[in-house]
């Protein structure tokens, strides 16, 4: 019975280590970002690249896109555009997220979002930067 017990603590505990791994800060303040632009290279392939400077340091940062037509429609939304591991404080960052909207439609907009965990799935909840631009 004593085994069960143990067992049952231990699972608790990695529990609360994996739920709090995956948990964003979402503290708008721990970056600063710079210099955001979007590009088309042709044939669906889309590019948004920025300068990115976290405020402190960051085991893990990650860029969510989401695209929209004229019309305010979603036509794609692109996880995991960019990552990066063990970003730190102060130092400045080149991101380049990239998207192919091939056969998806002409985007006239990019929601730019960035999450400080991972697999963040693009949800609004939980970003520590979000800005929309025009294409």
């Amino acid at each position: 019975m004593k085994k069960k017990a143990l067992i049952l603590v231990v699972l608790a505990i990695l529990s609360v280590v994996v739920i709090s791994g995956c948990t964003s800060s979402g503290n708008k303040n721990s970056v600063n970002v710079t210099n955001l632009q979007v590009s088309s290279e042709g044939y669906g392939m889309y590019y948004v690249t920025c300068d990115i400077v976290p405020k402190q340091d960051t085991s893990y940062l990650e860029m969510v896109l989401v695209w929209y037509d004229s019309s305010g429609a979603v036509i794609d939304r692109s996880p995991l555009a960019w990552n990066i591991n063990d970003a730190k404080a102060s130092q400045t960052i080149k991101a380049r997220g990239t998207a192919s909207l091939y056969q998806k439609g002409t985007p006239a907009k990019v929601q730019v979002l960035l999450y400080d965990s991972s697999f963040s799935g693009g949800s609004d909840k939980g970003n520590i930067f979000n800005q929309t631009i025009s294409v």
